[in-house]
């Protein structure tokens, strides 16, 4: 039922309505994985999946720019404000983010000040958070037409969450 897609065929879904191609400001010296760049800056920002909806590159620009106001930063981390960068929310205030490393962290707002204590790692990369995001988007799409999922179906999704890794089956940030 549930099926983890190859990279290859997530980006022919996303790219399938190419927009002229947005770069990110000349300004911007974040090291982004190639992948990242080569998506975001050819579409619209678009909801994948109910928990991820993937910014364009000028929506990630302007909203992490807005985060680097060190208010938003607890007192002990404000060092580290420019080696993230936001590129997804839920659309319930939380957001995604990854380093500059490309290691993917969820952040959920009722965890207040913004620290790298209240970023989950969750043991993707950006690729990874693709897979999950479509893996997402076919738990979605059983929601709409069944008031509620069956145990063998949560089994099968959690068989996959833990063939993307682990750590997101161990600390999934939302209701299974």
């Amino acid at each position: 039922m549930f099926t983890i897609l190859s990279i290859q065929n997530i980006k022919e879904k996303l790219l399938i309505n190419k927009q002229s191609i947005r770069n990110f400001p000349k300004s911007v010296f974040f090291p982004f994985a190639g992948l990242y760049k080569d998506i975001v800056t050819q579409i619209k920002t678009v909801e994948i999946s109910s928990e991820c909806i993937l910014f364009d590159s000028v929506e990630a620009y302007n909203e992490t720019k807005e985060f680097l106001d060190p208010d938003y930063w607890s007192e002990n981390t404000k060092e580290t404000i420019e080696n993230f960068w936001f590129f997804a929310q839920n659309g319930q205030g939380d957001y995604w983010l990854f380093d500059a490393k490309n290691k993917v962290y969820f952040y959920d707002h009722n965890q207040e000040e913004m620290s790298t204590q209240n970023f989950t790692d969750l043991g993707l990369n950006f690729e990874k958070w693709l897979q999950f995001a479509y893996l997402n988007k076919q738990l979605d799409e059983i929601y709409e037409t069944e008031d509620e999922i069956n145990e063998e179906l949560k089994t099968e999704y959690k068989q996959r969450l833990e063939e993307i890794s682990g750590l997101l089956l161990k600390k999934h940030p939302f209701e299974i």
